[in-house]
């Protein structure tokens, strides 16, 4: 009599994953030439058109395709075991170089506020990885935004107190706080109980994946994420990335 491979099997558990890496090694191949057609195509209209709007949407989209180039490096090092390592991040040279993709990312009639830290900031984390998850975050905001509302993105320093660091399940000590805040419609308290879960969407075209993967990068980096939201009154998202000790003091007290 045989027995068929179960979820629980370890030999059935490793084949998936060896596939599934296999198939991200393609993907990753695959959408690397489509990205290579992208930014040719984004660096010959950023060199021949004139100073002005048009020239500005495309730069920002050679921007963009050189991120996507970045992550896909990283879902290829994934897909060989290599994990991405952190490095020291400057969160106002972040902020500030984020606001054009992130004016992209929201509509048009929804004013945006990016608002870099007045001094000097610095986090360990993986860069690409805090661009995709801002990103991510202005996203959802934009898109929960209606015309005439706003969206604000900013970075500050804070501490983290003992219990806090219970909500966030991180040490206690001092954190850069981004925060995504938009004057949206808010969610029900069981949608919003239900925000993190992976693949859970409250959209057609939603994948649901993106506050899910906010909250994944946050935890790899030794940080948190909190999302506060009311139905009428928006929504504030932060994720909460260590100080580099010696970039700022922290500010008040979160959880206190």
């Amino acid at each position: 009599m045989s027995v068929e491979p179960t979820a629980s099997d370890p030999a059935s558990k490793g084949e998936r994953l060896a596939a599934l890496h296999r198939m991200a090694g393609m993907l990753t191949h695959d959408f690397n030439n489509l990205l290579g057609v992208i930014l040719s195509t984004s660096e010959t209209l950023a060199a021949e058109l004139d100073e002005g709007a048009h020239r500005d949407l495309a730069r920002v989209g050679l921007r963009a395709a050189e991120r996507g180039a970045e992550l896909l490096k990283r879902l290829l090092a994934v897909a060989h075991d290599r994990v991405p390592g952190d490095e020291l991040i400057d969160c106002r040279d972040a902020l500030q170089a984020l606001r054009p993709l992130v004016r992209q990312a929201i509509p048009q009639g929804v004013s945006l506020k990016v608002l870099p830290p007045a001094a000097p900031l610095c986090c360990l984390a993986d860069p690409v990885g805090l661009e995709i998850a801002i990103l991510n975050l202005t996203l959802n905001a934009g898109q929960a935004t209606p015309v005439g509302g706003k969206v604000v993105v900013k970075a500050r320093p804070v501490e983290i107190d003992l219990a806090g660091a219970r909500v966030l399940s991180v040490r206690p000590g001092a954190f850069v706080a981004f925060t995504v805040r938009d004057t949206g419609a808010g969610m029900s308290p069981e949608t919003l109980a239900r925000a993190l879960e992976p693949l859970f969407t409250t959209r057609d075209e939603g994948a649901g994946l993106g506050l899910s993967s906010v909250a994944d990068f946050a935890a790899g980096a030794g940080g948190g994420f909190t999302i506060e939201s009311r139905q009428g009154r928006g929504t504030t998202s932060t994720l909460y990335l260590r100080l580099f000790a010696g970039s700022a003091t922290a500010g008040r007290a979160v959880g206190g």
